[in-house]
C-alpha cells in the first residue's frame, strides 16, 4: 500500500463562492436510491442468513415512473399509478434452493417507501405498483447460479479482487455551507427508534430541494417545500403556512450558522409575484405527477451536490457489498476521511483508486490531501487500519446501512 500526502487541501468555504445542493428524502432521484439500497441491504441478509454467503447480483439498475394525480386543494383520487420498476441482474437461485428477489424487492420497496412518504398508500394498485425485471443473464457459467460458494471467487483467497477500474472520492468535514444544506432538508425529519429518518409534519411534503450559494460570507438558501393536498383544504392555510414556515427556517439557519454569515432564506420561488402557483402533492413526491426517479442521479458523498468538490460518477446504492470496488472503497474513503479529522484535526480529502483485479483492501493509488501539516505515519496507520477491516467491510456496510439515504434531522441538531 502506498500512500500521497499532500498538504495545502482547500476546503470550499477558502473560496470566494460555493454552491451546495440537496435533492430531499422525497424527491424522485432519492426514493429509487433508497428503495434499491434497501433490497440490497435485504437481499444480502436474506442470503448470509440462509446460506453464509452473498452471492452476485447488482440492483443498482432500477427507476420509478411517475404516477398522475391532479393536485388541488382538499386532495384528489390518482388517475394513473406510480410504477416501480426494478431492473439489473441477480442470482436468484443458491444450489438447489430458490432465492425470493421479487419478494424482497418488493417488500423493501414498501418497507422504505412506508416511512419516507406516509401519505403514499403503496397497497392501493391505482396508486402504486412494482415490477421485477432482474434478469440473471450472462455469459460465465453460474455467475448468477451459484451451486455453492465455489462459484463466488470472491470468497476464494486471501481477498476479493476489484470488479472495475474506479475512483472513489470523501471527504471530511463539511463546511458551512453543506452543512446548512444538509441541515434544512433535516428541519423535516425526526429520528425513528432505528435512527432513521422520518417525516416530523403531516402537511409538508417530501419533494424538497435545497440551493445554497455563498458570495463571500452571505448565504442564500432556496428552498422548494411543498405541502400535502390532503393536509391543506384552502389556498388560505397553503400560503399561512408558507409564510410562517418561512420564517421558521430563517431562524433554524440562523441557530445552525450562528453569526458566521449572512443568512437569506427563500422558500418557493413559484408562489411569489402576482401569479403564484402553489407546490401541492398528494403523496409526498412529484412522482405524483409524473416526475421519474432513476439510481445515481441524485446525491454523491455525504447526501448532498457540492459542487465545488472533486466528484466521481461511482453510484453505490444496490451494488453488491462483496467486490465491487466503487461501494467498498466509497465506505472506506468515508470512513478514513472522518478518522483523519477526528484523530489530527485537519480538514481533508480522500482519494482511492483501484484498477480492474486489483486486490480490493491494497487499491492502486491513494492520495490525501490535508488542510494542515500532519505526520505521515499517522496518516498512513489511519489507512492501514481502515483497509485491514478486509471482508468484515462488507458486514459494516450491511450493519451500518451506511449507503441508505439519510438527512441531518431536526432531533440530530436539536441535541447538539
Amino acid at each position: 500500500m502506498s500512500i500521497e500526502l499532500n498538504l495545502g487541501f482547500l476546503p470550499p468555504d477558502k473560496l470566494s463562492q460555493e454552491v451546495v445542493e440537496r435533492k430531499g428524502l422525497g424527491h424522485p432521484d432519492t426514493l429509487v436510491d433508497g428503495i434499491v439500497e434497501q433490497a440490497e441491504l435485504d437481499y444480502s441478509s436474506y442470503c448470509l442468513e440462509n446460506f453464509g454467503a452473498i452471492p452476485h447480483h447488482n440492483l443498482d439498475k432500477a427507476t420509478l415512473i411517475g404516477g398522475l394525480c391532479l393536485q388541488k386543494y382538499g386532495g384528489g383520487k390518482f388517475q394513473a399509478p406510480l410504477d416501480m420498476i426494478f431492473m439489473g441482474r441477480a442470482s436468484q437461485s443458491f444450489g438447489v434452493e430458490t432465492i425470493p428477489l421479487a419478494e424482497i424487492q418488493y417488500t423493501a420497496a414498501k418497507k422504505y417507501l412506508a416511512r419516507v412518504l406516509p401519505h403514499l398508500d403503496t397497497d392501493d394498485p391505482t396508486v402504486y405498483g412494482a415490477r421485477s425485471l432482474t434478469s440473471t443473464h450472462s455469459t460465465r457459467p453460474h455467475w448468477f447460479t451459484p451451486r455453492s460458494i465455489d462459484d463466488l471467487p470472491e470468497y476464494q483467497g486471501n481477498s476479493p479482487r476489484a470488479n472495475d477500474t474506479a475512483t472513489m472520492i470523501s471527504y471530511w468535514p463539511l463546511t458551512a455551507s453543506e452543512n446548512l444544506t444538509l441541515s434544512l432538508e433535516g428541519y423535516f425529519y425526526k429520528d425513528n427508534a432505528q435512527g432513521l429518518p422520518e417525516p416530523r409534519f403531516d402537511h409538508f411534503g417530501q419533494d424538497i430541494k435545497v440551493m445554497t450559494v455563498r458570495n463571500g460570507d452571505t448565504i442564500t438558501a432556496t428552498l422548494a417545500v411543498p405541502q400535502i393536498t390532503t393536509e391543506t383544504p384552502t389556498k388560505e392555510i397553503y400560503f399561512e403556512r408558507e409564510r410562517e414556515l418561512e420564517k421558521a427556517l430563517q431562524a433554524y439557519a440562523l441557530e445552525i450558522v450562528g453569526d458566521e454569515a449572512k443568512i437569506n432564506i427563500i422558500l418557493n420561488t413559484q408562489t411569489k409575484g402576482p401569479s403564484p402557483r402553489p407546490y401541492l402533492v398528494t403523496a409526498g413526491s412529484c412522482t405524483d405527477f409524473g416526475e421519474e426517479g432513476a439510481v445515481g442521479r441524485g446525491n454523491k458523498t455525504h447526501g448532498i451536490i457540492s459542487s465545488f468538490r472533486p466528484n466521481t460518477m461511482e453510484a453505490p446504492h444496490g451494488k453488491n457489498p462483496t467486490y465491487f470496488v466503487g461501494k467498498i472503497l466509497g465506505y472506506q474513503a468515508d470512513i478514513i476521511s472522518r478518522n483523519i479529522f477526528v484523530q489530527t484535526g485537519s480538514r481533508c480529502q480522500v482519494v482511492m483508486q483501484a484498477n480492474i483485479g486489483d486486490d480490493l483492501f491494497d487499491p492502486s493509488r491513494i492520495v490525501v490531501s490535508t488542510e494542515s501539516n500532519v505526520d505521515y505515519d499517522t496518516i498512513n496507520d489511519i489507512v492501514a487500519k481502515s483497509l485491514s477491516l478486509g471482508r468484515d467491510t462488507t458486514q459494516r456496510i450491511i450493519d451500518e446501512a451506511h449507503f441508505l439515504p439519510g438527512t441531518k434531522s431536526w432531533s440530530d441538531n436539536a441535541t447538539t
